[in-house]
């Protein structure tokens, strides 16, 4: 499988990921290098490596690469600031959600619909999108959605997802 980088649920989506795009600009992302550890706890419970290179190319934040089950962060590229970190982060987990579920996370209207309500508030969320080959616009648009998302709920889809791969 490809690597997931950002250049590259029933729980009610609808009116969740507005009310995230709308607090994403008052703050909801992980603001301390403590939650973030938290996370990254978690992820490796489930198996999934967290690196941290600095040899990545300009643009490339982070990635997933599915055969090797690792998470990869461009410290080169990332600024040193707890709340870059953790959308990057949450970003390429939802990529790990996508494997653990071996699915996408959303069915494709309520997908579209979510973008529609997103691109309302921040009309500019998914021009990167263009990017990329067609066949990865459905799992980039859902990365996109669940790294606005506030630190809880990013963790709730985890284990809701990832849960056959956790100690019980």
């Amino acid at each position: 499988m490809l690597w997931f980088g950002l250049m590259r649920w029933s729980l009610g989506w609808s009116g969740l990921l507005l009310a995230a795009f709308l607090s994403s600009a008052c703050g909801a992302q992980a603001t301390t290098w403590d939650r973030i550890s938290r996370y990254l706890d978690l992820l490796k419970e489930a198996g999934i490596e967290a690196l941290v290179a600095q040899d990545c190319p300009a643009g490339l934040m982070g990635a997933f690469h599915q055969g090797k089950q690792a998470l990869l962060m461009c410290g080169n590229n990332l600024q040193d600031d707890p709340a870059q970190v953790w959308v990057v982060l949450a970003h390429e987990s939802a990529h790990v959600m996508q494997d653990c579920k071996g699915d996408y996370l959303m069915p494709p209207g309520i997908l579209a619909e979510e973008m529609d309500q997103a691109r309302r508030t921040h009309p500019a969320a998914f021009l990167e999108l263009q990017l990329y080959d067609s066949s990865q616009h459905h799992a980039e648009a859902e990365a996109r959605l669940v790294q606005v998302l506030p630190p809880n709920q990013v963790e709730a889809l985890f284990v809701k997802h990832c849960s056959n791969r956790l100690s019980p």
